[in-house]
């Protein structure tokens, strides 16, 4: 007998998520294919249909989240703008460099699409938003938006930390914004969760002995919890909630 359950129900159009190619992006993306919702993948190069869910819910674009003219890339490639009232911000980068040394080119390059990225695609996309009922937006940030993080590297990555920081602070504005039109706007903050980025600077398997005593959940979180949390953002459920931040960080704030 399956447990009692409580259904997420989503009764607007299409969903947009950008970053969509791998890890939390990619999680997303399937997340929402899964509950029925026709999504659109945006990344660099146009993410992969899952074969375990139906083609006609799935649309690949490939497209840079700066584009001026990413309406234009959408149309053509067949995505239908004017059908979306979801749009997640999940697009990133991170260098680790540590805090000496960045240099201009790479200070640019990571606000450029961690933060003004956003921005474009929200503004891009407002007009469509604006005339769906419901619509919402999910922007990914990190708790090093609110926290300086220097665990698992020797020192804080500033580039890194000041566009998320400014991406929580876009969050509210949009939403105060966007709001009198009815399009709810919120952020998520991941903790350490076991995605490629994350794997490309040590293994995932298990919380490294630094980390370990500071995340009371015990484990590097999923790209499915980040993804039920967006979820639950964008679904009908909650409805009353917009310019907040949702922490998924297995409790690492706590300590």
């Amino acid at each position: 007998m399956p447990p009692p359950g409580l259904p997420l129900t989503f009764s607007g159009g299409d969903a947009l998520v950008t970053g969509a190619a791998s890890g939390i992006g990619a999680a997303i993306a399937r997340t929402l294919v899964s509950a029925g919702v026709r999504t659109i993948g945006v990344d660099l190069r146009a993410p992969q249909r899952d074969p375990a869910h139906p083609a006609h819910l799935q649309a690949g674009v490939a497209a840079d989240v700066r584009d001026p003219d990413l309406t234009a890339r959408l149309t053509e490639a067949g995505a239908a703008p004017e059908n979306l009232a979801y749009l997640v911000n999940c697009a990133g980068v991170l260098d680790n460099t540590g805090f000496t040394g960045v240099d201009r080119e790479m200070w640019l390059r990571c606000l450029d699409i961690n933060l003004v990225g956003a921005y474009n695609t929200i503004d891009a996309l407002s007009p469509f938003l604006r005339n769906a009922s419901p619509a919402a937006v999910v922007n990914i940030t990190s708790i090093e938006g609110a926290r300086v993080i220097a665990l698992s590297n020797p020192d804080p990555t500033p580039q890194y930390a000041a566009s998320k920081a400014g991406l929580q602070m876009l969050t509210q504005t949009a939403a105060r914004a966007l709001a009198s039109d009815g399009v709810r706007v919120n952020s998520v903050s991941p903790g350490f969760v076991a995605t490629p980025m994350a794997a490309a600077h040590g293994d995932t398997t298990d919380l490294p002995p630094a980390l370990a005593p500071r995340v009371p959940a015990g484990r590097f979180g999923e790209p499915a919890d980040i993804a039920n949390a967006v979820a639950f953002l964008l679904s009908d459920q909650a409805g009353y909630i917009t310019g907040s931040d949702v922490r998924v960080d297995g409790g690492f704030q706590l300590t």
